[in-house]
């Protein structure tokens, strides 16, 4: 295996899968008609567990962030 590769399942990632969740994601692209449902995704489940939501992509951030202030664009 590769250092990277290796490196990569060290990560503590976890998986969500709840259909809460989903719904909750169709929604928000819905609301602010966003073109992708998986960027809604993100979202949603930042909204599910309280946290801030931090994005370089001013395509997903532009259309929300005024109206979900916990959603920040990176600019450089």
């Amino acid at each position: 295996m590769t250092p990277t590769l290796h490196a990569a399942f060290a990560l503590p990632i976890e998986l969500y899968q709840d259909k809460a969740l989903h719904a909750a994601a169709m929604k928000l692209a819905s609301r602010f008609n966003l073109s992708a449902a998986y960027d809604a995704h993100y979202l949603a489940l930042a909204d599910n567990l309280g946290v801030e939501f931090w994005t370089a992509d001013k395509k997903l951030a532009n259309p929300v962030r005024h109206s979900l202030p916990w959603v920040h664009l990176i600019e450089s």
